[in-house]
């Protein structure tokens, strides 16, 4: 009688969090049209970035990186952005090492991007970059991926300061997931912000 008692407790005390949460649910999901209105319409502070980089392999590193990417996220003060974001680098073999054919991979990593200045005027920038790259071809793996980008921001529009052109120094981090090996690379990035 002990145990059935106990348990019509947990079953009342279980359907009254599934209702809690059902109706939570509902509740965000009726939100969800009123926050990405302003988000899509430019008024909620979003930002989004386009960038092109050339990378070149150091040290023991074989392959030289073309990077194509886009961040997406939010400006949550005047100095600071935060944003995901995903790309394709075109992995080179450099050095002569033509035993290896180009492979391919795919970053997808969180953004953190730090304004020195007034986003009106030139100003300094750093991006931070952490996430995960996926290569494909010959051998799949996952990577840890580590990018910071020390940048100068140029504003391209007086009437929306939004809008800028963005070039930088870049070093990338790449550790394999198994850790047999990590790869460093140098280079620049060029960028357009809206």
């Amino acid at each position: 009688m002990k145990q059935l008692k106990r348990l019509i407790l947990i079953l009342v005390i279980s359907l009254s969090f599934t209702g809690v949460a059902k109706a939570q649910f509902y509740e965000i999901a009726n939100q969800i049209p009123q926050l990405l209105s302003p988000a899509l319409s430019g008024n909620f502070n979003y930002k989004g970035y386009v960038e092109v980089s050339y990378l070149k392999g150091v040290g023991s590193d074989i392959f030289d990186f073309v990077d194509f990417s886009t961040t997406q996220g939010f400006k949550y003060r005047n100095w600071f952005f935060m944003g995901v974001g995903a790309g394709v680098d075109i992995m080179l073999p450099s050095d002569g090492h033509n035993y290896y054919d180009p492979q391919v991979m795919v970053p997808l990593y969180a953004d953190f991007r730090f304004l020195f200045g007034n986003q009106s005027k030139v100003s300094a920038n750093l991006d931070l970059r952490l996430g995960a790259g996926f290569t494909f071809n010959y051998n799949p793996n996952e990577n840890f991926y580590l990018r910071p980008t020390l940048g100068v921001r140029f504003p391209i529009n007086k009437h929306k300061p939004k809008q800028a052109l963005n070039v930088g120094f870049t070093y990338q981090l790449l550790v394999d997931g198994c850790k047999y090996w990590d790869r460093h690379s140098i280079g620049a990035t060029i960028g357009f912000e809206w």
